[in-house]
């Protein structure tokens, strides 16, 4: 056992040292010679490794993605000479798996388009109406890169130590995003930039197959094998809250179990005593029951976050602004924001933890609406710092009101 253990350590460090080395430069062939017995006995599991190792040596991220996509270059004989996992037909990678098939077609319909667009003489504002539709059309691909965002890889953490291969998916996710939206301004440009929208189309379709390979032929697979089975009927619960690109949602009847928090939570408001004990916050008596609905009908989006940047505590409001699942519940911050925006939540933090700020707006427009995120340190009565809170509010209407309203 002892070797075995050994050999997989010493594969893993001859992969690490082969990507590292290709990403500082030096040349392919020569490093491809002097550690291809490594590269033919790859497996899945070390590739998740060795990108968890290389985001941890602090490399920027362009430079990491760019490094990562040579390698794979390199290792995809080895990674498809793997054995490919058999889901359950109901499994929640299987929706997925499924999900990309039906991106697959879409793209290749895209490519007949694009060759029509590229034609000499071509009615090219009509096919680049078409090329629009077609990209507003992946676009539905964003609720299969939420449900991972927001479901499969805070389970997957919780899991596997080595997780941090998450980042550079999730930047590739971003990248996908800013194409799409890049890819619609260009089409709408009366004089076509065709030079650009193919680069963008051809960014765009690099992307997209590039995550459909390393979901099925690396996470997928050690996701499979580390998950536990409740864990994914919870995640299958969740998902029906986020919806699914494409295809139909499972029926009612094939989820296999509640989720565990719904039910903990529904089984802990059906003990009547629970339900009505009153809370004393000083200002006021609620029961539980009545501080669940204050909390769910404020016209905003709570998180909170301990002391130790976990998330805590989510509302549940009728209409939200940011996708949340119960997943993320337990899930460090860090790893709830994109990587590029990681920065900008350790210094948020660190200055609410030193004192240095209380408070710290942001707004953005988002589909039309112009949304106020508030961020607002927690300090109790000694001023020890106890975490923080989000709070979303959408002021679109509000901005708008002048005058006096004094009656119903």
């Amino acid at each position: 056992m002892s070797e075995f253990i050994n050999n997989n350590q010493a594969r893993i460090d001859s992969l690490y040292d082969f990507c590292y080395r290709l990403i500082e430069g030096e040349k392919g062939a020569d490093l491809i010679k002097k550690y291809q017995g490594a590269i033919d006995d790859l497996r899945a599991n070390d590739i998740v490794v060795v990108v968890h190792r290389l985001v941890e040596s602090d490399l920027p991220m362009p430079i990491l993605k760019k490094g990562i996509t040579k390698a794979l270059n390199v290792f995809h004989k080895s990674i498809l000479a793997q054995d490919r996992v058999l889901l359950p037909e109901n499994h929640f990678l299987s929706y997925l798996q499924k999900e990309n098939r039906e991106l697959e077609r879409r793209l290749q319909a895209l490519k007949v388009l694009v060759k029509d667009f590229n034609k000499i003489g071509a009615d090219t504002p009509k096919i680049a109406n078409h090329l629009r539709i077609g990209i507003e059309d992946l676009m539905q691909m964003e609720k299969h890169y939420i449900r991972k965002e927001n479901i499969l890889f805070p389970y997957f953490e919780k899991e596997y130590p080595q997780y941090k291969c998450l980042s550079v998916m999730w930047s590739i996710h971003d990248d996908i995003r800013r194409n799409q939206k890049a890819l619609l301004m260009a089409l709408l440009e009366v004089n076509l930039d065709k030079k650009q929208i193919n680069k963008l189309l051809g960014d765009l379709f690099f992307d997209m197959y590039a995550i459909i390979f390393r979901e099925e032929y690396l996470l997928f697979p050690v996701a499979f094998n580390a998950v536990n089975q409740d864990a994914w009927d919870d995640m299958l619960e969740q998902s029906e809250a986020l919806g699914y690109a494409y295809i139909d949602a499972p029926k009612r009847d094939k989820l296999q179990k509640t989720n565990v928090n719904q039910s903990y939570e529904s089984d802990f408001l059906s003990d009547n005593k629970l339900e009505n004990t009153l809370l004393n916050f000083d200002t006021g008596l609620m029961t539980l029951k009545q501080a669940i609905l204050l909390l769910n009908n404020l016209p905003v989006d709570i998180t909170m976050i301990d002391e130790k940047d976990k998330v805590c505590f989510f509302s549940n409001p009728k209409e939200r602004f940011f996708p949340r699942s119960k997943a993320i519940i337990g899930r460090t911050v860090q790893n709830c924001h994109p990587p590029e925006s990681v920065h900008v939540v350790n210094e948020l933090v660190e200055a609410f933890r030193n004192g240095s700020k209380d408070r710290e707006p942001f707004w953005i427009e988002m589909k039309g609406r112009f949304i106020l995120i508030q961020y607002f340190a927690l300090r109790d009565e000694d001023g020890t710092y106890k975490g923080c809170i989000e709070v979303s509010q959408d002021l679109t209407d509000i901005r708008q009101l002048k005058g006096e309203k004094r009656l119903m």
